[in-house]
């Protein structure tokens, strides 16, 4: 649902509407407390997912005036989960944890399996429904229940003393409730495990439930491939369903969603939305959506399996940025990676090797162990995120502060043991040198390829790795450019991080506490792009029977993805593979561009290779030159896409932003 505040403050109201935006409005009726800080706007949580330490799940998020709430499940064994905490934030970054906001203490029937917070404001109340006990059948007691209190923090009492739904209806268990109060006023509860969806309506008491016309009280609504964790939110007059699919412990946990014109739908299923990640995490679902007061900016929160995570209750929290398409479509989410460490936590990462570890000013920060005592092994440490990916771009910012030793990333790389620095995979640093990019197995260092780079130490740089294949790549700076070229296949996937090295100093001395190195930005990702037109907004680089376009509300989804490959005709530049039509490319042909099956002519492989450089209208974004026609840009007009000489006002026409 909704979670927001009808009353913004006239400043924020303005901002807004000078983007194009309405405030969205609550429940009416509801005055609620005034927002008046700046609307975040993040492309992902960009401090990095996991947002908290610690297993949580089923997560579910108000906006209380100025804060962002987020209220999961504590994702313990099933006799722990016995409390629930909370966490807010006035940016999404900065998170403040409130413990036990809600313990069965407080809930004389209620006596483990508390289960999916729903948190709503209500004329001056703060209201939190939950689901205890994992009843399976009638006979017993549980259900869902309803918590109050005056603050959102809590601490929440039992309302009514008794669970609000304390039986099977519709085949459905009584579980993962969402709350969802409408423009009129009329609040409604959606519920149900078990493959079946139920709908019912609050009273104005929050703590009752009301009758349909028809005199029934709970309303089937289930939708296709239904398992559990139902949620509702509107947006635009129109309300939007979404569920989980698949086993909780499962990889194929998972997020789809259905559109209709009433509340009580019907709700037939349109799409998947969110969906494990093979290199990033599974079991991605039971989520929840938030609106930022005054926007249209949209995130879905979730829970999410790290990897390397056996344990089913190993759930962590995370967010991504949720768009829509000009016909109030949902796009596909993708679990984005990156971490700039504002909020001052590296959560996520793992550390091995003799080095100490710091998130703090905004970067990731690695001095020597204090308790070195060798003058003989090479002093440092090693990072990795628990991510898997085969064809990559990364990138981070490093910035070596010991010019006698070596910083940089590490890429499909396997973990060492505990304690270990040494690990098998790539490596790209910056050295006092200048570049080295080399491949590791254990203690030894390989070198692959190097180049020249002035200034190497004690400045800040953008490194950049392209990983496609046996194909690799590191840019430095210039991220037209790459500075390194080559190729090897020794490592086919594995988790990506950041590592420092240099030789020992002797123990106690200032130079063997000496900061090593520090990273910031990072950000990995596929090599599997979208590209929105810079000057239309929701409209993408696509293909319709072979003709290359610009189009919005693209269907299927695969039509505007794009797998970024080194270039057919040199493989310092790139070339444009159909995600959906593997081994068709986009080429220009007398000027027009279409995607067209490879073959092994020289002048197709030249023709369906582009030079990617900075966005001709903004820097910060991309455009591509044709390598066959120097001079000639890949850019769209009238909705086709043309390989042209772009005249100065038509710049905008040939920059896309990657998605």
């Amino acid at each position: 649902m909704v979670r927001i505040i009808r009353k913004l403050s006239v400043a924020l109201a303005s901002a807004a509407l000078l983007l194009g935006f309405a405030p969205s409005p609550a429940g009416a009726g509801q005055q609620g407390p005034v927002r008046t800080a700046a609307p975040p706007v993040h492309s992902t949580s960009e401090a990095g997912n996991p947002l908290v330490e610690g297993w949580y799940a089923d997560p579910d998020v108000a906006v209380y005036g100025d804060r962002f709430w987020i209220y999961p499940t504590t994702s313990r064994s099933y006799g722990e989960q016995t409390f629930m905490d909370a966490f807010s934030s006035t940016d999404m970054v900065h998170w403040t944890k409130h413990p036990k906001v809600l313990d069965i203490a407080d809930v004389t029937w209620a006596k483990y399996a508390l289960w999916a917070p729903a948190p709503v404001y209500r004329d001056g109340k703060y209201y939190l429904y939950f689901a205890a006990n994992d009843i399976q059948s009638d006979s017993e007691v549980g259900g869902i229940g309803v918590a109050v209190s005056d603050r959102p923090e809590g601490p929440y009492k039992d309302a009514i003393g008794a669970p609000l739904i304390d039986r099977f209806h519709n085949g459905a268990q009584p579980i993962d409730q969402d709350v969802f109060i409408d423009d009129d006023g009329q609040a409604y509860m959606y519920y149900g495990g078990w493959g079946h969806a139920n709908v019912v309506k609050l009273n104005p008491d929050m703590t009752s439930l009301g009758t349909f016309p028809d005199g029934t009280v709970h309303k089937e609504i289930t939708p296709e491939n239904y398992t559990e964790g139902s949620f509702m939110f509107k947006r635009g007059g129109t309300y939007y369903m979404m569920w989980s699919e698949g086993g909780w412990t499962g990889p194929d946990y998972s997020v789809s969603y259905a559109m209709s014109d009433s509340p009580t739908g019907p709700f037939e299923k349109i799409d998947r939305v969110l969906a494990q990640d093979p290199a990033v995490a599974r079991g991605s679902g039971h989520n929840s959506v938030v609106n930022v007061p005054g926007t249209d900016v949209w995130y879905i929160v979730y829970h999410r399996r790290p990897l390397s995570e056996t344990d089913g209750n190993h759930r962590a929290l995370a967010y991504d940025r949720m768009y829509f398409n000009e016909d109030g479509t949902i796009r596909p989410v993708t679990m984005k990676v990156q971490d700039n460490f504002e909020d001052g936590n590296a959560v996520g990462w793992r550390t091995y090797g003799g080095g100490d570890w710091t998130a703090a000013h905004g970067t990731y920060s690695v001095t020597p162990a204090a308790s070195a005592t060798s003058v003989t092994s090479a002093a440092g440490g090693l990072a990795l995120q628990d991510t898997d990916f085969s064809d990559l771009v990364y990138e981070a910012d490093v910035t070596l502060r010991d010019g006698r030793g070596e910083a940089g990333l590490a890429f499909r790389a396997t973990p060492p043991e505990a304690g270990e620095e040494g690990f098998h995979g790539y490596y790209a640093a910056l050295t006092a040198k200048g570049l080295v990019l080399g491949k590791a197995a254990g203690g030894e260092r390989t070198p692959l390829a190097t180049a020249r780079l002035t200034g190497a130490s004690g400045g800040t740089h953008r490194v950049r790795i392209e990983a496609i294949g046996s194909s690799l790549k590191v840019y430095v700076d210039d991220l037209a450019k790459p500075r390194i070229s080559t190729t090897d296949s020794t490592y086919a996937s594995g988790s990506n991080g950041v590592h420092a090295t240099r030789p020992s100093s002797k123990p106690g001395s200032a130079a063997a506490r000496k900061p090593l190195a520090s990273f910031d930005d990072v950000a990995i990702r596929s090599d599997v792009f979208s590209f929105e037109a810079a000057d239309a907004p929701n409209r993408f680089i696509r293909h319709a029977w072979s003709r290359g376009r610009v189009d919005p509300d693209v269907t299927p989804y695969a039509d505007m993805q794009w797998k970024v490959v080194p270039g057919l005709a040199d493989p310092s530049a790139v070339s444009l593979e159909s995600v959906n039509f593997p081994g068709h490319f986009l080429r220009q042909r007398d000027g027009e561009v279409w995607s067209e099956a490879r073959t092994d002519d020289a002048g197709f492989l030249a023709d369906a290779t582009w030079r990617r450089v900075p966005g001709l209208s903004d820097r910060s974004l991309t455009s591509f030159e044709s390598f066959s026609s120097p001079g000639r840009y890949l850019r769209h007009r009238d909705a086709l896409l043309y390989a042209e000489r772009v005249a100065p006002g038509e710049r905008p026409g040939a920059t896309f932003r990657e998605w």
